[in-house]
């Protein structure tokens, strides 16, 4: 019997149920995010059509109101919620995991994450989905009985691997993005757990959704050498510019972070003011997760304006900066196809690379550019690969994102992840000092 098999038989046959149950939650979780995503991008159509004067005000006052209803009810639930999911990893005193992993933290989480998505910031619902599927599994401490291994980490990386995997349909990107980033280790005694919940909760959303791909499928070949030429040139281009955004959020966050807390509404509103803008600019392109924007280029090859990526980009750190509950994979993908798509213009140029599928680089640039920014090379080419089917570019991405990564790594030492686990975990102790 292998060791996994037989830690996770060790569980009593009430917490394997129990423990299937909150796969079901997060599986719910992810489904409702999902749902409200669409349904605001929806909203945001109409209101551009009818009345666009609206949606660039949107940012602003939802701001305000989230970062009201955030201090004032739900301390714990700013940012894309990966950071506190690893600072909970870190953390030896359970109580104090509590607070950053309680049914109120998941209320909030679903709440402001709500209004995050129809405000139009940029930003995604995988980040949301990780901290409430960790919250939802870690409860299930109380209803029954767990190893304290279990306890300490197979719970939080079960509901971050869950969260992951139902937000994307990827249940392996989940699993490798639970052991490469939030655990930054492997404990064998956990895998069996982690792998039931992921299972459990793809499944309800496979129930919920149908069997699909989370782009749809993008059929691409490797039958052109040349690409291999430019691999390294995409790779050092991506990684060093994602390696530079995560270096500046996390010199700039605790900045912003301190400033907020001194001026409530008047950082708020700032920052809404100018996503907004940067909407008004893109006639709203830039405004919500940047889901429609990949999926047009990826699978039905629209061309999105050369200037779309550098304005979703700094969107997307403004947003970050804001501190509202949200992801960061999902515009981080959307400017990744959309550097593609210059890259493609570059290597077309050249007449001995002319048969060289568009489709392909831009998978490459996404994997880079998200390499260079989470640096998690391998979690950035599996969820690729589960998001479009694209097994044969599972090689010339896994080459750019190692190369992006290496480079993102010289200009921003540590995961931005990492980084802002670090910050929140400070910022936490400072504000106890200051309270005692």
């Amino acid at each position: 019997m292998s060791g996994t098999k037989r830690h996770f038989q060790k569980l009593t046959m009430a917490a394997r149920c129990v423990g299937m149950l909150a796969g079901v939650g997060v599986g719910l979780v992810a489904f409702y995010l999902a749902f409200v995503g669409s349904y605001a991008h929806d909203f945001r159509m109409q209101v551009l059509e009818e009345a666009p004067w609206v949606l660039y005000l949107l940012p602003p006052v939802v701001l305000i109101l989230i970062n009201f209803l955030r201090l004032k009810f739900f301390l714990g639930t700013e940012g894309t919620g990966i950071p506190q999911t690893i600072a909970a990893l870190e953390m030896d005193d359970d109580d104090e995991r509590s607070k950053i992993l309680s049914l109120r933290i998941l209320l909030g989480k679903m709440l402001l994450t709500t209004l995050g998505l129809f405000s139009g910031a940029s930003m995604g619902r995988e980040g949301p989905t990780v901290h409430a599927g960790a919250c939802l599994v870690y409860f299930t401490r109380k209803i029954v009985s767990f190893p304290p291994y279990f306890i300490q980490r197979g719970l939080i990386l079960a509901g971050g691997a869950a969260g992951i995997a139902a937000a994307f349909n990827a249940p392996v990107a989940g699993i490798v993005f639970s052991i490469e980033e939030i655990g930054r280790s492997f404990d064998k005694r956990n895998l069996g757990l982690v792998t039931v919940v992921v299972l459990v909760a793809c499944v309800v959303c496979i129930v919920t959704f149908g069997n699909y791909w989370f782009y749809g499928t993008v059929d691409v070949s490797l039958g052109e050498w040349s690409v291999w030429v430019f691999i390294p040139v995409i790779a050092i281009a991506m990684g060093g510019l994602g390696g530079l955004f995560s270096a500046c959020i996390v010199k700039a966050y605790p900045i912003v972070s301190s400033a907020m807390r001194k001026h409530p509404v008047l950082i708020p509103l700032g920052i809404g003011v100018l996503i907004g803008g940067l909407g008004w600019l893109s006639n709203g392109a830039t405004l919500g997760t940047g889901f429609t924007q990949a999926q047009s280029m990826l699978v039905h090859q629209e061309q999105m304006e050369w200037y779309y990526p550098i304005l979703r980009v700094i969107a997307t750190g403004l947003t970050l900066l804001s501190g509202i509950p949200g992801g960061l994979f999902d515009p981080t993908l959307s400017a990744g196809a959309c550097f593609g798509q210059w890259f493609t213009g570059l290597i077309h140029q050249f007449e001995w690379a002319s048969g060289v599928e568009p489709q392909l680089v831009m998978l490459i640039a996404m994997a880079c550019f998200f390499a260079g920014v989470v640096q998690s090379p391998v979690t950035a080419v599996v969820i690729l690969v589960e998001m479009t089917n694209s097994v044969h570019a599972t090689l010339p991405m896994m080459a750019g994102a190692i190369i992006a990564y290496a480079v993102s790594r010289r200009i921003c030492t540590c995961s931005i992840y990492v980084s802002l686990a670090s910050t929140y975990l400070s910022e936490k102790r400072g504000a106890e000092l200051r309270d005692a």
